[in-house]
């Protein structure tokens, strides 16, 4: 196999060696070691398509964070396959290239993630496959005008040359925007991230979720109070300053909702003063912010679901100062708000590890059943914060796992799945509470999701399938710790 250098960045020509006698050939289609040189994830989908002589597709992509690297072949028949750079940070931006893929001339061509992609068929019944490096998704569609002024790809030549006097357009390929009128913006270089609270549980897993994605190490930078006080404003300045990051997610925040109440000061120093600190340097940088904001905003009085544009009424000092959190971030136009609630993750106490502990010398528990919302996965909820922070979707969403339980029906399944022999006894909130010094809780934390939808991106997984995964991830942790402690 060898990677031929095209005028466009990044994309190559591949040609494949080809084996073969009287009876037929062998031929080695994919090979991940040998495409690792391509910015190229991984074979997520195979796709094929068939088309009549004259057939123009094009110029396709998808959106972020659904973007595409392909890996295209005509496997029976002729095609002139188009691909346009779109990155605008690319030395190449707007510049074209354009080969005759056949049957038997052994070529692939690379597509790079930001380019626009396109063929016409040169014969009745050409068949195309694709490798692809992420799922298709149809609400992430785009695309540019395949004969844009703009981009200048000479079609009146490679038609008349084959034979087509017009090509044969979709009604979709007839009215997509010229490359200068296209409001996706792609580009070349990798973003930076920068991460508030990163030793936290959501912290610590959206850095993970950065890792996964192919993110590359000096590209996130994770603060905590040592690094970067978040109430401290020239320091937040100074260090958002320096790394000018393209994405901020903003996970540091005052969480001990009881002690929220006896120290009113300092709380609302971190959760509305560091929000203000946080947006002020993000606006200066051009970053986008995601803020981790909480149901607790909410009175939880509601019959039914709460979504995104209900008003909201904090009850408890916890409460009032995420939401005045939420209003300082709102001020830069490139924002993320995002209420979650009962979170759980690896790397800090939660309420699993809390009913787990307790199993070893309780035989009974008695748990809240009538407060109801969604225990939330930080692996999950990490997932799905990077792929909006892809988008320029800016607002305010609710992000849970699906379907909902109370408290004490969350502990029963706790105990169910790691074989505890515990009885939970549900009581009401004013029963667990009498004669305590608590905040307010809502009863209510049902958030509707279905907003996440329209935008294009999944909703998570239920929360037992989460509960499922983080149990599993707890034993192995647990493993690891015995084996390090012999």
């Amino acid at each position: 196999m060898k990677l031929i250098d095209t005028n466009l960045k990044d994309c190559y020509v591949i040609e494949i060696d080809r084996y073969g006698d009287n009876r037929g050939f062998f031929e080695e289609y994919y090979n991940k070691k040998r495409y690792t040189p391509l910015q190229f994830k991984a074979v997520e989908q195979t796709n094929r398509s068939s088309s009549l002589k004259g057939t123009l597709r094009g110029l396709h992509f998808q959106k972020n964070p659904f973007c595409q690297a392909k890996i295209v072949e005509v496997i029976k028949g002729r095609a002139i396959d188009v691909v346009v750079d779109m990155r605008v940070d690319s030395p190449t931006y707007g510049q074209y290239f354009y080969i005759e893929l056949t049957d038997n001339n052994n070529k692939q061509l690379f597509v790079p993630r930001g380019f626009a992609h396109g063929f016409v068929a040169l014969e009745d019944d050409t068949r195309f496959q694709y490798l692809v490096d992420n799922e298709y998704a149809p609400k992430m569609e785009g695309g540019i005008k395949w004969d844009d002024p703009d981009i200048g790809i000479d079609w009146d030549k490679i038609l008349k040359a084959n034979g087509i006097s017009e090509p044969l357009l979709s009604a979709k390929d007839q009215v997509h925007p010229g490359i200068k009128e296209n409001k996706v913006i792609f580009k070349r270089r990798q973003d930076k991230y920068l991460i508030t609270g990163s030793n936290g549980q959501l912290g610590f897993d959206i850095r993970r979720e950065l890792l996964a994605n192919g993110i590359k190490e000096e590209n996130i930078l994770s603060t905590d109070v040592s690094s970067m006080d978040i109430t401290d404003r020239e320091k937040v300045m100074e260090v958002i300053g320096k790394f000018k990051p393209d994405v901020i997610f903003h996970c540091a925040a005052w969480t001990a909702v009881d002690k929220a109440e006896d120290e009113k000061e300092l709380v609302t120093k971190i959760n509305v003063d560091g929000c203000r600190n946080i947006t002020e340097a993000a606006i200066k940088v051009d970053a986008k912010v995601i803020y981790l904001s909480t149901d607790y905003v909410f009175d939880g009085t509601k019959k039914g679901l709460y979504v995104p544009d209900d008003k909201p009424n904090p009850k408890s000092f916890y409460g009032k100062t995420k939401y005045l959190g939420e209003e300082e971030i709102r001020k830069n136009p490139k924002h993320f708000v995002c209420r979650t609630s009962w979170v759980f993750g690896i790397n800090g106490k939660n309420f699993i590890r809390t009913m787990l502990n307790l199993a070893d010398t309780h035989k009974e528990l008695t748990v809240v059943d009538d407060q109801i919302g969604s225990p939330t996965y930080t692996v999950d909820l990490s997932h799905l914060l990077y792929n909006l922070s892809q988008t320029d979707n800016y607002g305010t969403y609710h992000v849970t796992n699906e379907e909902y339980c109370s408290w004490a029906e969350f502990a029963e399944y706790i105990f169910k799945i790691n074989d505890k022999d515990v009885r939970v006894k549900r009581v009401s909130t004013e029963e667990y509470y009498k004669g305590k010094k608590m905040a307010y809780r809502p009863l209510n934390s049902k958030l509707d999701k279905s907003k996440i939808e329209e935008i294009g991106l999944q909703r998570l997984p239920s929360w037992q399938d989460a509960t499922d995964r983080y149990c599993r991830e707890l034993k192995e942790e647990q493993l690891v710790l015995r084996r390090f402690e012999k």
